[in-house]
């Protein structure tokens, strides 16, 4: 039917991929992959995911051979497939991220509802933050003492090693910082215990 390869149409190229050619759907692979390609890595901004779903698509084009006398606009059938996969693959991801971010946080919430591992964890972190305080250089580490254990204000601690408000709020800046940095690990089990209490 087309002698010359070359001078086929792009509707000639529809018809015989229609009919099954091989022929045309390597030549429809050759035209569409790298556009079929950009549009799912637009989407997912991910290279391997994005090359998996253009794989898919024409994997569904050469399945669905010989029902493609339905379709009027194979350029808009393939651009439409690309899409539709793309955002169920989106759909789905954030599925399995929200399952995943209910799973962990119920395996924390159940471990901090038990309260044999709930002193564990209280006793672990107290030895951590007194760690953590001793690590402190020695000035900065008896006013963080004064104000965060003994409950003393900042003008009383002034008074106590005769020293200015603004030197104990520099040392008392400086002492959380530090506490700050030394107990991060512990910021979401502190706030999944405080929930549960």
């Amino acid at each position: 039917m087309f002698t010359n390869r070359n001078n086929i149409t792009k509707e000639d190229l529809e018809a015989l991929l229609k009919e099954g050619h091989e022929f045309a759907f390597e030549t429809v692979y050759r035209l569409y992959n790298d556009k079929l390609f950009h549009i799912a890595k637009n989407y997912l901004a991910n290279k391997e995911n994005a090359e998996e779903i253009t794989q898919n698509v024409f994997l569904k084009l050469w399945q669905k051979i010989d029902k493609l006398s339905e379709i009027n606009n194979i350029n808009s059938y393939l651009f439409t497939l690309t899409k539709n996969a793309c955002l169920n693959f989106l759909k789905h991801e954030k599925i399995k991220a929200r399952h995943l971010e209910s799973k962990k946080k119920t395996i924390n919430i159940n471990f901090l509802k038990n309260s044999t591992a709930s002193l564990l964890l209280e006793n672990e972190l107290r030895e951590k933050i007194m760690d953590s305080i001793a690590l402190l250089p020695e000035k900065c580490r008896e006013v963080f003492i004064q104000s965060r254990i003994e409950g003393l204000k900042s003008e009383e601690i002034a008074k106590m090693f005769a020293i200015s408000k603004r030197t104990v709020d520099n040392h008392l800046a400086k002492g959380i910082r530090h506490m700050r940095l030394h107990l991060k690990e512990y910021t979401t089990i502190l706030l999944l215990f405080s929930i549960t209490k």
